[in-house]
């Protein structure tokens, strides 16, 4: 329903402000005003001009008398305007100007959309502030509540005296079936002609009295697994009880090898295994009196003979014998044509020697240190005085020390006789 006083109220300030409009432009209007004042100058001219006909100052009196009807005007001061202007016209005249804006406003509201929304909103809006309030007076929930547990018994009452259905036929006297949500319970038997089980089926005891369609996929897919499962017992029981009596067998009388035969071979004769046993993974064996290997072979990590060369504590010799101990290689194979090569094959040097004591050492820019020497029979050594050890004839020490006297060296007359030697 419309609210009438908003309604009223609406159009109300709808006119007065259409007619505070309309007032104003009438009264601002430069014509009216000018036409007004024309003819109050007009009435009082000719009131004094009567008065004063006879005056010579008649021009003054007009000037001064259009100069001071304007200031009136000026300052909104028009004594007597009232036996001019008809209050009555002007009523007549604002009516009927109210009532035509009043009709063309009203003609523009009723077919403006944004305007009959508003009207809607707003009335939507009261209504449901009333309705609202109406309502929070009510207690709805006893109501309702009420009325709801009013029908649901006497729906109950119905459902257990008029409950009738063409496919069920309720005979019993005691609750025998219980529905919930993840199982139905049958209290008894279950009587069916025919039943079909979408998914699994799990039974406690399964009793068939009648025949079995052993057409059916489901009895053939049964009957192999049944056949499968007992082929795979019988066949692990007879493999387990045949491998006890052959073990029990061999404890006992032994294996006559002479007998097995390897591809047509006797896998052992005169103690000598087949030649058809190419592969083995033996991990122990005894003393061997003869040992050919075509190959790689790697023995313990340590030893390694491939491409006619041997390496120990290495996978890659570089010749012939590469032997390496930490960072140090020593490697033994030829150097160039009708020339061996002993040395190292990294930037170390070698030293030679006895009872783990070097005796000669080359050094990574190959200079060599001999700390004793015998050439033929005559020792070559060193020393920083005439020797007091006994030597043989012919031995030679040079002098480490040379001074003024020209002495580089000694050589042995016999025993420990020494003769000295000087530079020229």
């Amino acid at each position: 329903m419309l609210d009438t006083n908003a309604i009223e109220r609406m159009v109300r300030e709808q006119i007065e402000q259409t007619v505070t409009q309309q007032v104003s432009s009438a009264i601002e209007a430069p014509g009216w005003a000018e036409s007004l004042e024309q003819r109050i100058l007009e009435y009082v001219q000719s009131r004094v001009m009567a008065k004063f006909s006879n005056a010579q100052a008649l021009p003054e009196i007009e000037q001064t008398v259009k100069h001071s009807v304007q200031e009136l005007f000026r300052l909104g001061q028009i004594p007597g305007i009232a036996q001019y202007v008809d209050p009555v016209q002007i009523r007549q005249a604002m009516d009927s100007a109210i009532e035509q804006v009043i009709t063309s406003t009203l003609q523009d509201l009723t077919t403006d959309p944004a305007w009959l929304a508003k009207i809607e909103q707003q009335i939507n809006q009261t209504m449901t502030e009333r309705v609202v309030c109406a309502l929070g007076q009510l207690d709805l929930g006893t109501i309702i509540q009420a009325r709801a547990d009013e029908h649901m018994a006497r729906f109950r009452q119905d459902i257990l005296t008029k409950f009738a259905s063409t496919g069920i036929d309720d005979r019993a006297t005691a609750c025998q079936l219980t529905v919930m949500d993840d199982c139905v319970v049958i209290e008894n038997q279950l009587t069916v002609k025919d039943i079909n089980i979408v998914n699994a089926a799990v039974m406690q005891d399964l009793v068939v009295r009648g025949t079995v369609n052993i057409d059916s996929t489901s009895w053939q897919q049964l009957a192999r697994g049944i056949a499968d499962d007992t082929l795979q017992r019988l066949s692990v029981d007879w493999k387990e009880t045949l491998v006890t009596q052959v073990a029990e067998h061999i404890r006992q009388a032994g294996i006559e090898f002479d007998r097995v035969t390897v591809g047509g071979e006797a896998l052992l004769k005169d103690h000598v295994l087949s030649r058809t046993i190419t592969d083995s993974s033996l991990q122990k064996v005894g003393v061997l009196r003869d040992l050919q290997v075509k190959g790689e072979t790697h023995l313990n990590n340590t030893v390694s003979v491939m491409n006619r060369r041997l390496g120990i504590n290495t996978a890659t010799p570089e010749m012939a014998l590469s032997v390496w101990d930490e960072e140090v290689s020593v490697i033994i194979g030829k150097h160039k044509a009708k020339q061996a090569y002993i040395g190292t094959s990294r930037d170390s040097g070698v030293a030679i020697g006895v009872n783990r004591v070097p005796h000669i050492e080359i050094d990574t820019d190959g200079l060599t240190t001999i700390k004793k020497l015998r050439v033929g029979l005559h020792k070559i050594s060193h020393d920083s005085q005439v020797p007091g050890w006994s030597g043989t004839r012919g031995d030679l020490v040079f002098n480490t020390s040379p001074g003024p006297d020209r002495v580089f060296a000694w050589v042995c007359l016999g025993a420990h006789k020494w003769q000295t030697l000087k530079s020229a």
